[in-house]
Formats: C-alpha cells, structure tokens, sequence
C-alpha cells in the first residue's frame, strides 16, 4: 500500500512540472521568437529506489525550435533569424546569451537592444548614430543611409553577432535568454561561439512564437484528469489503512 501511494505522489509531482511548462508555453503565445518547451519522463537506471528498482523515472526538459510563423512588419530593425542561427545579446550580468527575437530598438545611448539586453556585435562595438535611417543586411551588416543632392551613399556602421547552436547544447534561464550548456562541445576550448557566416536574417520580418495553442490546451486537460486520478488514487489508499486498522482494533 505504502508503494501505490508512493507511485501516485511521484506520478502526481511530475504531472505539476508538466502544468507548469504549458502554462508557460500558453503565456508566451504571443511572445516573439518564444520556443515551446515540453518535458519527458525517462528510466533512469542509475537510481535504486527504497520500493522499486523499475519505476526511478526522471525528467529532462526539451525546447521545439521548429520556426513559427513569420509577420511581415516592414519595420527595418525587425529581423528574422533564419535556420539553427541566432543573434548574440549580453546579459544583465554581461554574459553572453542567445535569443530568435529579433525585435530590436536603439536606446538613448544609440546601442541596439533586444528586450533591453544589449546587442552584441561581429568584433565591433556597434553604436547608431541620432537621426538617420540604417539597413541590416542579409549578412547582418548594419549600415546608414543618407540621402543628399538625389544621391544615395551607405555607410557601414557595424555588424551583429550571428551564431549557429545546436539544440543540444542549450539550455533556456528565467529571463528568456539562452546559453550554453557547461562542458558542451562548442565553446571547451574558445569559451564564446564564434560568429558564423553561414547565418543570414531577413529585414522586415519577425518570427512569431511556435507554441500550438490547441496541443497544449488538449495536453493540460489531460494531466489535470491524470492529477485528479492519483489524488482519488492516494485517498482511496488512506481509507483501505484506515479500515485496516479499525479491523486490527476490533480484533484486539
């Protein structure tokens, strides 16, 4: 009896951590470049457990990088990160972090930033000048555009940090940034990703949050029927005790 209430609260606890993910997935639905998170529960064999050696599960954390829908918005600090790249930002604590928002805005200070975390550039400190128009190229080279005597001239101003990550090396923090993941394989030895040309954004153009509305309403709806489940489970256990022990006192 005790296993069958130990395997409800450990089935109940992991249902809660599945709640939680989707009620983040659903607040974030209309977040810019927001990725879906969902978690799955695996065997894990290294863990002997007091009443099962066959049911020590745990749980490991996944994010959907698939693209979301695109919104053209015409506005030229809008970028979309095309395929595994993404755009470089510094952290409130100045470490380096990556994130598909490509919703920039330029600060009293003229520095480009992405939810005001500042935009890292490609070897370059990257700094808009007041009251002129810029372009971002598909190469993410920032340049200015000045318009005199009918005569167009364009001047490079910076570039971003453009990088390429694989999924598996990340993780995502509470601020909604992305880093890498201690000891992974890109950054053992240099200690930063290196800017990529292989990388390319489109201007004009935002990615919009990947996160399946309907899924994840359908997949909320089912642990709370599993939830309530495990908790008829565990207080029908505590009543089989009960009558168990008011037997017991009878008897004696």
């Amino acid at each position: 009896m005790e296993n069958t209430i130990y395997q409800s609260m450990i089935s109940a606890n992991q249902l809660l951590e599945k709640q939680t993910i989707i009620s983040n997935n659903l607040a974030n639905i209309s977040t810019t470049g927001f990725k879906e998170k969902f978690i799955t529960t695996i065997q894990n064999y290294d863990i002997k457990n007091l009443y099962n050696n066959t049911n020590n599960k745990i749980t490991k954390e996944y994010h959907n990088l698939s693209t979301g829908s695109l919104n053209h918005t015409e506005r030229n600090l809008d970028l979309f990160i095309k395929d595994d790249g993404w755009l470089t930002v510094k952290d409130s604590k100045g470490q380096e972090a990556y994130t598909k928002n490509g919703h920039l805005k330029i600060n009293p200070n003229g520095k480009l930033t992405i939810q005001d975390h500042e935009v890292i550039g490609n070897n370059c400190n990257i700094k808009i000048p007041k009251n002129i128009n810029i372009k971002i190229l598909s190469t993410g080279v920032i340049t200015s555009i000045e318009k005199k005597n009918n005569y167009i001239s364009e001047h490079k101003i910076g570039a971003l940090k453009l990088v390429s990550l694989p999924s598996q090396d990340l993780v995502e923090k509470e601020n909604g940034l992305f880093y890498l993941k201690q000891n992974n394989f890109l950054n053992q030895y240099t200690g930063t990703v290196p800017h990529s040309k292989k990388i390319h954004v489109q201007s004009g153009v935002l990615e919009e949050s990947n996160v399946n509305a309907s899924k994840n309403m359908i997949e909320m709806i089912s642990n709370a029927r599993q939830f309530e489940m495990q908790m008829k489970m565990i207080s029908m256990c505590d009543k089989n005790a009960e009558y168990a022990n008011q037997l017991i006192n009878v008897n004696n």
